[in-house]
Parts: C-alpha cells; sequence; structure tokens
C-alpha cells in the first residue's frame, strides 16, 4: 500500500511517515527541500522524495499545512488541488484545535473536504507535546515562561499520537471516515506543567506568567495565538473515546519519561 504525506519533514509529516513505514506502507513524502538534512534522514529510512505530490497508485493521503506558522503561504490555494486530486484515496487532513473558531483557512479546507464527500477524517491536534522543548514556547533559562493565563488548561498532544491517529485512519478507514477528531493526550495548567517538568528533570522550574503586551511585542502571531488558548472555554477532547482508539495515547508525563524529553529538558532547565 503506498500513501503520499505532504509537509514530510515538518514534525507532524516526519512522525506520520515513520509510523507508516513502520506498519508496512510505502511512503511517498513531498518536500520543497528533497537535499535537506531531514529530507535525506527519512529517505535513507525508505521514503520517496518528491517536491509535487502523485497521487498516481496511492491509497491514502495524509495532508497537513504549516498554516499560521507560515503566513506568506495560502492554506487553502495550496490544499484545494490536494483535495480535488485524492481520487479514491482515504484522505486524512490535520486541522488544529479550535480551527473552526480561529483558522478561517484552515476551516475552509475541512468544508471543502465535507462538500465534495471525500473519504477522509480529520484530525485537529491541540498543542505539541514537543514544543516544549523549543525555547520560543517558554521553557528557558531555568523557568517556564509563558503568556498562558496561571488557570487555563492547555490540551498537549504527542506528534507520536498524532501519527498513531492517522496510521488507524488508513488502517480501518470505515472506522473514521467522515468523523473529525480533536486530539489531545493531557490538558494542563502552566503551574501543572512546570511541576511536571520540575519532578522529570529533578530540577525546580518555577511558572512566571509572561503578561501578553509584554509577547506582542517580540511576536504579535504568538501573541494571538496565546490569546485564543486563553480564551478557549474547558477541553474540548474526549480523552475517555480517543483512549478507546489508541490505548496508547500519552499524557505529559508519559510524554517525558518515555521519549527522551526529559534528557533536553534537563539541559533547557539548567540554562
Amino acid at each position: 500500500m503506498r500513501v503520499v504525506v505532504l509537509g514530510v519533514t515538518g514534525k507532524q509529516g516526519g512522525a506520520v511517515a515513520r509510523r507508516l513505514l513502520a506498519d508496512g506502507w510505502q511512503v511517498r513524502g513531498v518536500t520543497r527541500d528533497p537535499s535537506g538534512a531531514r529530507a535525506q534522514a527519512l529517505a535513507a529510512q525508505g521514503v520517496e522524495m518528491v517536491t509535487a505530490p502523485s497521487f498516481s497508485g496511492v491509497e491514502a493521503v495524509f495532508a497537513v499545512h504549516p498554516g499560521p506558522l507560515a503566513p506568506e503561504l495560502d492554506e487553502f490555494a495550496d490544499l484545494e488541488p490536494v483535495v480535488k486530486a485524492a481520487g479514491d484515496a482515504h484522505l486524512v487532513y490535520s486541522s488544529a484545535l479550535g480551527a473552526d473558531r480561529s483558522q478561517p483557512a484552515k476551516h475552509a479546507v475541512e468544508q471543502l473536504i465535507a462538500d465534495l464527500g471525500v473519504s477522509a477524517t480529520v484530525l485537529r491536534p491541540s498543542s505539541f507535546m514537543e514544543n516544549y522543548l523549543d525555547p520560543r514556547f517558554g521553557l528557558f533559562g531555568g523557568e517556564l515562561r509563558t503568556a498562558l493565563n496561571p488557570g487555563t488548561r492547555q490540551q498537549l498532544i504527542a506528534v507520536d499520537d498524532i501519527a498513531a491517529f492517522a496510521a488507524l485512519a488508513f488502517a480501518e478507514p470505515d472506522l473514521l471516515r467522515g468523523r473529525t477528531l480533536d486530539l489531545a493526550g493531557d490538558a494542563l495548567t502552566p503551574p501543572e506543567i512546570a511541576a511536571a517538568v520540575s519532578a522529570a528533570t529533578g530540577r525546580e522550574v518555577p511558572y512566571v506568567h509572561l503578561p501578553i503586551e509584554e509577547l506582542r511585542k517580540v511576536n504579535p502571531r504568538f501573541a494571538r495565538g496565546y490569546e485564543l488558548m486563553n480564551s478557549m472555554p474547558e477541553p474540548s477532547a474526549d480523552f475517555s473515546e480517543l483512549r478507546k482508539l489508541h490505548p496508547e495515547l500519552m499524557t505529559f508525563e508519559t510524554w517525558l519519561t518515555r521519549t527522551g524529553a526529559t534528557q533536553k529538558l534537563f539541559r533547557r532547565a539548567e540554562n
């Protein structure tokens, strides 16, 4: 069986490609830079690297787009031809949590999929647990400094779990065809995240609230994202239903211990 994976050198695309390779799929990965280090590493694992999607002879398509992280790109314009060209292949579109409220381009892609009656599953991932390995997302200088309000429960998902849901949708399309899943494995407040990192690393990592206006001066786009998270109601993901589909769904604590993230965060907490 062959699958096309868009954005294969990104966090989600790479995780999906590796999971599907392990499951025995032939993976055709789409990237703008096939000579880059990430692309070459995936090619060495068996991914066929291409610069433009080709859907001939494929049974499945994983579509993801950087969206707000690449404001110079038009997500709907980029993905409309993909959705229309997918044919009989089952499409998994990775949108975003709250797309219907805050990300019009992603929601427009969701609507296009529904309007065309494409065989598809829509995944709406929450914030990646892996983001905490990036100092831009708050863990730096020995503290967790974020614009999330202390009482805001941030929904979190590991990219390996996104890949697991994509793999399930491809393996059993009848089970998830036509469904939209809000994806999260945990929902924690910033002090709870700081406490989990402290416990995992053995280093006291305090939570420091960053005023939203201070963040806006540095990165207005990130500020808008945090404003959205601060305004969201209680977690929307149905953890019980998600674990019925994927029993190994990771909590933040599990992700810290299972994936090797603790060692990386230990270094981050020290500096």
